[in-house]
């Protein structure tokens, strides 16, 4: 199974009555709505791009007039969804084996969900793959098409849903740690909070829960990152007003992620890599050093060293202050000199951290 015999059906022939725009017009950055998507489809990998038209299609023609995709006209767009859905599976290659049912109001699928899609299916070879997050079921599902014909012979009463759901047996969902497979835009307020989701460069904080189980973290070591979380916004909101550029959603995320990775040996490096290949290469960077670093005295505070602080503050969940903290990992290692040494200099490194902090506010530090 290969990406070549995977088609996408972007729906984007409606009337848009509800948002009081034409949603797949929309602008997102430099581009549309609908020219996001297939750039996205593009990315991942995907030549056969179906892009069903209808409501304003001279428009839309001209709008697609340059893309590498196969425009199809519903004359009875007016029906409503499902008969765009028909039209588009009627003109899709007999020869491929499956398509994402892609509407355009959720223009901002990502790329890592569309692969995790995709492995699922070529793994499993189930007949319908959703997305899931934090248990919702999202778009777009993943569809093959030995379906086809139930598709089309539907008289459109409960659209897809309905059709699909017969073949509940065949099913199935699939974690994604992207909040977008749920974030469509019905009114004007979505397509502004869906504008607020694109400016974010980290994931939200149900973004990061989601990274997390996706990863298998058990429980005690999410509370654990919730409460370091917790503590580095705290030390972020006593030096903000300094102007140090740090960037506190950065900082957040960071900290909620930063043991994504604590099972496996050099966990700290671990994570870093697994962020940045999720393309959030800033977090990886922080998570880097979570667990050793050097403290340059003489240069500005930075994230990395306000997550590293705040990791040394908390003991499982709760505060314990960085003195009982490195009391107890000394007497966890007694005797063992190599990991007392390394101790030793993560005790310093704190200490020099805390000092750079005292010295911009001019306050003592009240996590001791």
């Amino acid at each position: 199974m290969t990406k070549s015999q995977i088609a996408v059906l972007i729906i984007a022939a409606g009337y848009s009555s509800r948002m009081h725009d034409f949603k797949p017009l929309l602008p997102f950055g430099r581009t549309s709505a609908v020219q996001r998507l297939i750039q996205t489809y593009q990315a991942h990998g995907l030549k056969h791009i179906y892009v069903v038209v209808g409501h304003r299609q001279d428009e839309m023609r001209d709008v697609l007039k340059d893309e590498d995709v196969s425009i199809v006209y519903n004359e009875n767009y007016d029906k409503g969804m499902f008969s765009s859905i028909q039209k588009g599976v009627r003109a899709i290659d007999e020869t491929l084996s499956a398509f994402y049912m892609q509407p355009v109001d959720i223009p901002l699928i990502k790329v890592q969900s569309l692969e995790r899609l995709y492995e699922a299916y070529a793994r499993e070879r189930k007949g319908v793959i959703y997305p899931t997050f934090l248990g919702r079921k999202g778009h777009p599902p993943l569809i093959d098409m030995k379906y086809k014909e139930q598709i089309l012979a539907s008289n459109g009463e409960g659209g897809l849903k309905k059709v699909l759901e017969v073949f509940g047996n065949d099913a199935l969902h699939v974690n994604v740690s992207e909040q977008s497979v749920l974030m469509d835009m019905d009114t004007q307020e979505d397509y502004e909070n869906l504008l607020r989701y694109e400016a974010m460069s980290v994931p939200n904080k149900e973004e990061c829960l989601a990274m997390m189980l996706q990863n298998e973290v058990p429980e005690h070591i999410i509370k654990h990152c919730e409460a370091v979380e917790a503590m580095a916004c705290k030390v972020y909101e006593q030096i903000a007003s300094f102007g140090l550029g740090v960037d506190k959603n950065v900082l957040s995320a960071a900290a909620l992620v930063h043991d994504i990775s604590r099972k496996e040996k050099n966990h700290a490096l671990v994570g870093a890599q697994k962020l940045r290949a999720m393309g959030y290469e800033a977090i990886g960077d922080i998570i880097a050093t979570h667990m050793d670093i050097e403290v340059d005295e003489n240069a500005p505070l930075n994230a990395n060293e306000l997550l590293f602080l705040a990791d040394k503050l908390v003991s499982e969940d709760e505060v314990c202050g960085f003195e009982k903290r490195f009391a107890r990992a000394f007497q966890k290692c007694e005797g063992n000199l190599d990991a007392q040494s390394n101790i030793t200099k993560r005790l310093n490194a704190t200490k020099a951290i805390i000092a750079k902090i005292v010295n911009l506010t001019c306050k003592a530090f009240p996590y001791g």
